[in-house]
């Protein structure tokens, strides 16, 4: 029985350990593995990747000398020239004759051919393929980083409209204590009508707030579902990760040391890559100026019905299929002498694109350069708008407690009290907005770094 209830358990480990359920909270890192598995472009990325493997690998089959088998089989009707025996009282003796007749031949072969030399084009496809292989690589490497942003920029989004919406709800819990509060000293007396109806007023503009918050967040889930192409209507969560702004990492976001680490980053390997295949296509364009020299083999027998021997005896299909075989060698040298000028003009082009591919490799790096410099610079402006923020939220705090205090001692009215509430909502409204922006560029410079995206 135990040995049943645990292949059970395999089983359902296999189905639901490897991909997150609907039902959990899901991660930042989960929620790449999931767009990564299932994002359309990264798989047609993935078989583009293997037909250069294909490419690569009948460039290496090209080394391998050609094989074939080969028959033919012909049937003719007409009038031949035949050689007839005759036999009288003169003697014996041969004549030709004219007669109308059906003839076969079938002629089976083997042959071989391999090129000795072509001016190293193999090598240089070879190479050229190889090269390919690791331009797509990277390029499939590129999408997942791209995707990894993605994700974790929407990501980011939501906990961002989710901590709004706390907010939204605290202080729409807020106003209506409030509000059934001065309720109960208007009912006393104490407290003109007039601001409870600005209370009312004031949790109809938080209500409205609140609802806004709400379909923030709907929208925002909405498009990371899309990021993660997840067609389940089942209930969708992310798990809410403990985020603390510090000073850490600040100092570490040199422009210089991140470029030296992003040397290794896809979107530069794979340029430096296509600039090797482009150089190894000009050399497959200037092979073309050299001699080919190629050797073949083969060996073959064949068969013709009518066919005699020398006595005049007819020989059937196995006999003649022995004694008529024949093999030979052969060598075969092509030299290029005049082409319309083409082998020129191809090795031409070729060589400008090899300079083009250069030139791509400096325009990445510095797009490179100029996309870590603006992170960099973003990062750090977003902290530092966070620090302020932050200290504006604990000095609207401050100063709402003491407002809130004044209100209920009935030193202030109910318009003090919501200019003061609504100061607090946007000063913690901007610290917010401002953390999740300095996340989401550390995670850009950790990407630039060379480092997982994960919270």
């Amino acid at each position: 029985m135990n040995k049943y209830i645990t292949v059970f358990a395999i089983f359902l480990f296999c189905i639901f350990g490897t991909t997150p359920s609907l039902a959990q909270d899901w991660s930042l890192e989960q929620c790449i593995s999931y767009a990564w598995e299932h994002n359309i472009n990264l798989q047609q990325q993935g078989l583009a990747t293997e037909q250069y493997e294909n490419s690569l690998f009948q460039s290496k089959m090209n080394f391998v000398p050609r094989v074939g088998i080969n028959a033919s089989y012909n049937m003719n009707w007409g009038w031949a020239t035949l050689e007839r025996i005759i036999t009288d009282a003169s003697g014996t003796y041969t004549i030709s004759v004219q007669e109308q007749i059906a003839t076969q031949n079938f002629s089976p072969s083997i042959s071989a051919s391999i090129n000795l030399f072509e001016g190293l084009k193999k090598i240089n496809t070879l190479r050229y393929n190889q090269s390919n292989l690791k331009a797509a690589e990277q390029d499939l490497e590129l999408m997942r980083n791209n995707i990894a942003l993605w994700v974790a920029q929407a990501y980011l989004q939501v906990l961002l409209s989710k901590e709004m919406l706390t907010v939204a709800e605290n202080s729409c819990q807020n106003i209506e204590n409030q509000l059934n509060r001065v309720k109960q000293l208007v009912a006393a007396g104490s407290r003109p009508h007039s601001e409870q109806l600005d209370m009312e007023a004031q949790l109809a503009a938080e209500e409205m707030q609140r609802v806004m918050a709400e379909n923030k967040l709907t929208a925002d889930y909405l498009t990371l579902r899309q990021h993660l192409n997840l067609q389940e209507q089942a209930e969708f969560e992310i798990a809410l990760p403990v985020i603390n702004i510090d000073d850490q990492g600040l100092g570490s976001n040199d422009v210089n040391s991140i470029y030296s680490a992003a040397q290794g980053l896809p979107q530069i390997k794979g340029a430096e890559f296509r600039m090797q295949s482009a150089k190894h296509n000009w050399n497959i364009a200037r092979g073309n100026y050299w001699p080919t020299l190629s050797i073949s083999a083969f060996f073959g027998s064949g068969y013709s019905n009518p066919y005699y021997d020398i006595h005049g005896s007819s020989v059937n299909f196995w006999d003649q299929l022995t004694n008529r075989r024949g093999h030979g060698i052969g060598f075969n040298l092509s030299i290029p002498i005049l082409n319309n000028w083409s082998i020129h003009t191809n090795a031409k082009n070729a060589r400008l694109n090899y300079h083009s591919a250069q030139l791509e490799v400096e325009k990445q790096q510095q797009t490179l350069l100029k996309e870590i410099q603006t992170a960099a610079n973003e990062a750090s402006a977003s902290y530092n708008k966070y620090k302020a923020a932050n200290r504006n939220v604990t000095a609207s705090q401050e100063s709402f407690r003491y407002v809130e205090q004044k209100f209920e001692t009935g030193l202030l009215t109910a318009t003090d009290y919501n200019v003061a509430k609504t100061n607090l909502l946007k000063a913690q409204s901007e610290e917010a907005q401002s953390k999740y922006q300095y996340v989401f560029q550390l995670k850009v410079l950790d990407l630039y770094k060379g480092l997982p995206i994960k919270l």
